[in-house]
């Protein structure tokens, strides 16, 4: 055997056609549609249904199906793999030959817990591809359904840039500039998302928007112009439902305004925070450069609450970067709960930050604890 064949296949140009064949029919209506009123989990089962189904992208596109989920209808490739139901795993992209040997967009559908499982699958993909785990549609003791040590895992491997999409909507925007990021600019590295099955009551954003998603955040929902007392809420995943239903909490029991931020990356958003802040000491007479946190927070004082899944820390990450009074709020924050912060956790949090900057008495964050039987 050859040891030629063992390397991962490479990018050619064949590649960037691929990837092209790929965004085309993830750009069409009906896909849109089929995400914008799903869950980021059954979102990325209809885009990899989708792409291994339609006769334009079938053998454009490796997808594995690790995940113990409902897997999708088989198609068979046009080479004789099979990359739908009956590939569980990325070996056999190791070993094609001929012409057909070069890289094309793996979409990799897996379920683990742990930092090994996770490990396994991206050394199986080379560290390339788009790597989507469905843990959390199951119950477990731990945030997220995976174990404590994975996020860190994540914001620490370089390799990687790690999402926790809300939405279907948003799964589809990151899983676009994901694409267009690996296969046609030639970045290198892994992309990783978590998938929930909630759909929650999120408004819906415009394309335009949410395509900042890819980016780390964008606004999801304005504050109108008022006199009240103003803070910015921040939310990923599923806890960005809990921080929309603070924002309505605070508007009508608290006369407070909020400005509703999505962040499925804050991992993305501290490291190009950090990549600005070494740009600009290394080339101090050049124009600075400003990192997307930055611009869209701005310079306003108004305090900044940014909600995580996970545990306090990882929301934590973006700290630095906030100009404004900052207060991160995780699932290991509130001993007395299990799970994410609730809605009523975060407008209690929220209210301690106005407090805490003199804007309201702190005796309201006293009245809320008893409001919403929390006390």
């Amino acid at each position: 055997m050859s040891l030629e064949r063992l390397r991962p296949p490479t990018a050619t140009p064949q590649t960037r056609i691929a990837a092209a064949a790929c965004l085309e029919k993830l750009a069409e209506q009906d896909m849109e549609r089929a995400c914008l009123a799903a869950s980021p989990y059954r979102a990325i089962q209809a885009i990899a249904q989708g792409l291994a189904q339609n006769h334009a992208t079938h053998s454009k596109v490796w997808v594995v199906q690790a995940s113990p989920g409902k897997p999708y209808a088989q198609v068979p490739q046009s080479d004789g793999a099979d990359m739908s139901t009956g590939n569980i795993s990325a070996w056999p992209l190791w070993f094609r030959d001929g012409p057909e040997h070069f890289e094309m967009p793996l979409l990799y559908l897996l379920r683990s817990e742990s930092v090994a499982g996770l490990r396994a699958a991206i050394y199986e993909a080379a560290d390339r591809g788009i790597l989507c785990n469905d843990a959390e549609v199951t119950s477990s003791r731990w945030p997220k359904s995976v174990q404590p040590a994975v996020p860190l895992w994540l914001a620490s491997s370089l390799n990687g840039i790690p999402y926790d999409p809300a939405s279907g909507q948003e799964a589809l925007a990151i899983l676009r500039s994901a694409l267009q990021a690996m296969y046609l600019d030639d970045e290198p590295g892994f992309f990783y998302m978590t998938l929930h099955d909630d759909k929650g009551k999120l408004p819906a954003s415009t394309q335009a928007d949410v395509h900042d998603a890819y980016k780390g955040m964008y606004r999801l929902l304005a504050a109108p112009e008022s006199s009240a007392p103003a803070i910015r809420l921040l939310g990923a995943g599923q806890t960005l439902g809990k921080v929309v239903e603070a924002a309505r909490l605070l508007r009508e029991d608290w006369n407070i305004t909020s400005e509703v931020w999505s962040c499925p990356s804050y991992t993305r958003l501290m490291r190009e925070g950090h990549e600005a802040e070494r740009w600009n000491m290394l080339h101090p007479l050049s124009k600075k450069k400003t990192s997307h946190i930055q611009t869209c927070l701005g310079s306003r004082q108004s305090p900044v609450l940014a909600v995580t899944g996970y545990g306090q820390h990882i929301a934590d990450q973006i700290g630095s970067f906030v100009s404004a009074p900052f207060v991160a709020l995780g699932a290991d924050s509130l001993r007395e709960t299990n799970g994410f912060p609730s809605a009523q956790w975060i407008v209690i949090a929220a209210l301690k930050a106005l407090g805490d900057e003199g804007t309201l008495s702190m005796r309201q964050a006293g009245e809320a604890l008893k409001r919403y039987a929390l006390a």
